[in-house]
């Protein structure tokens, strides 16, 4: 499915805000967002089966409101709890996992714009143009364009999220087979008191 773009997508004309991004471009932010609940969800059962009954522990895996908070529990419980011989691998599952969150936050908390979705009723005339993320008030790039694309930060194709949005993917099936398999209980060595 991550390989193939749809055939067909919704009407967006019920929308009282059109933004300037494809039909395409919104159908991968879906897949992307879809990935990445998977990913937090295979991260937090991750950590709770580590901290198993641990009060503390959990109290503040709770409270944790950021990825990087969570990011960081996890890899000292790994530390702690995972076998010497698995450690390294789920210590690179823990460095994919931020490098992924660090795109993932790029295309979910900034401001898009400067697409076309062409072939629209009020674009008929106009060919489909990928829109790109836009910088924020502070950024600090410079850049020698001096019209319009001065105010973009990343131009994000389709394919290049499609292309995230399969990484998360792969993310998601390494950490369920090393996780979350009924094997796996071996990654966990015993929980210190």
């Amino acid at each position: 499915m991550l390989d193939k773009e749809p055939l067909w997508y919704p009407s967006r004309e019920p929308f009282p805000y059109n933004p300037a991004v494809t039909d395409r471009q919104l159908w991968a932010v879906g897949m992307i967002v879809v990935q990445w609940s998977m990913t937090e969800f295979i991260i937090d059962n991750h950590i709770r089966k580590l901290i198993a009954n641990d009060q503390q522990l959990t109290e503040q895996l709770n409270a944790a409101r950021r990825f990087q908070q969570m990011a960081d529990l996890w890899e000292s419980q790994i530390k702690i709890n995972v076998q010497e011989s698995l450690r390294a691998e789920a210590l690179e599952l823990v460095r994919r996992a931020r490098d992924l969150n660090s795109q993932r936050d790029e295309v979910i908390h900034r401001a898009w714009g400067g697409g076309i979705q062409g072939g629209s009723w009020a674009t008929e005339n106009y060919e489909t143009t990928d829109p790109a993320i836009l910088r924020k008030t502070g950024d600090k790039f410079k850049t020698k364009s001096e019209d319009a694309r001065a105010t973009l930060h990343w131009r994000l194709t389709f394919n290049r999220l499609r292309q995230m949005a399969r990484e998360m993917a792969a993310l998601n099936a390494a950490m369920l087979q090393a996780f979350l398999h009924d094997s796996a209980p071996s990654l966990s060595g015993p929980h210190p008191e």
